[in-house]
């Protein structure tokens, strides 16, 4: 039987009696009482503490679990997503062969929950991708992604290295070694997956600009080519403008071929324009 205990970092009271039951070290309830730590194994050699952290409706929680060879503590700084503590929401149960098994129970739950808050966030990241060649969008939220990102790999992206402390200290056998192995993968994955993302978000955003570099070019492409068709008429209402004696108003029959010169230029010059497939591209 194990015995899992769960006391805020906040009441220092029970927190207080906690440690003088249990003997917990000084360093290690120092560490419990302040927030903001690193992902981390300390062991203190008659019982260790961890620093993990999980991802949960869009929140990072940080959980610090005291372990003993027969007891299992959490110092949470704050209440659980949803239901009454960090026990029941993490399955918690009393009824596991050893205390690692129970802290797997916890750590493995808390990685899945992750994920799947992750895979939200990695979704919206491939769907602005696709919206970007389809319509018109802001890359804002791409950004405050990317931001929320970094915040998420500042603490969830140890668990990897921390995971690996847990097997080589528990030196685990049987079905708990490759529980445990399972949850390294599981760490692993997260840490990838955090930093693919976060490369495809770069690239998106270069792409975002790009198209719109892209769309700015093709703008100015065809206000320089009505300008193109300007040209002839600007030439022939120069050269008109000269001092002739019976061009283009003294008659009226060469000041309908002068206008007809003038249509047919800038109706070449549009001709040839389309032809050569610039106004398309």
């Amino acid at each position: 039987m194990v015995t899992c205990r769960e006391v805020l970092s906040t009441d220092s009271t029970s927190l207080a009696k906690i440690a003088a039951d249990l003997t917990v070290h000084p360093l290690a309830l120092e560490d419990c009482q302040h927030r903001d730590q690193r992902a981390k194994l300390d062991d203190y050699e008659s019982q260790q503490l961890l620093v993990w952290f999980m991802l949960a409706n869009d929140e990072i929680y940080e959980l610090q679990f005291l372990i003993f060879p027969d007891a299992l503590v959490m110092v949470p700084h704050q209440a659980p997503p949803s239901g009454q503590t960090w026990t029941e929401f993490l399955k918690l149960t009393p009824n596991h062969r050893d205390v690692w098994h129970a802290l797997y129970q916890a750590l493995d739950r808390s990685t899945d929950i992750t994920w799947q808050e992750l895979r939200k966030i990695t979704k919206t990241v491939d769907e602005f991708e696709e919206d970007v060649f389809l319509k018109d969008v802001q890359p804002q939220d791409l950004i405050t992604l990317k931001r929320r990102l970094n915040e998420i790999d500042y603490s969830i992206g140890h668990l990897t290295s921390v995971s690996e402390q847990i097997i080589n200290l528990s030196q685990p056998s049987g079905d708990l070694a490759w529980k445990l192995r399972d949850l390294h993968d599981h760490c692993e994955r997260i840490d990838r997956t955090i930093a693919l993302y976060r490369a495809q978000i770069a690239t998106t955003i270069d792409l975002y600009w790009g198209l719109q570099a892209n769309r700015t070019n093709g703008q100015i492409k065809k206000l320089s080519l009505l300008a193109s068709i300007s040209v002839p008429l600007t030439f022939w209402s120069s050269f008109w403008g000269m001092n002739f004696q019976v061009i283009p108003f003294d008659k009226p029959e060469l000041l309908a071929v002068a206008i007809g010169i003038m249509v047919l230029s800038a109706a070449l010059t549009m001709w040839f324009l389309v032809r050569k497939g610039y106004w398309n591209t």
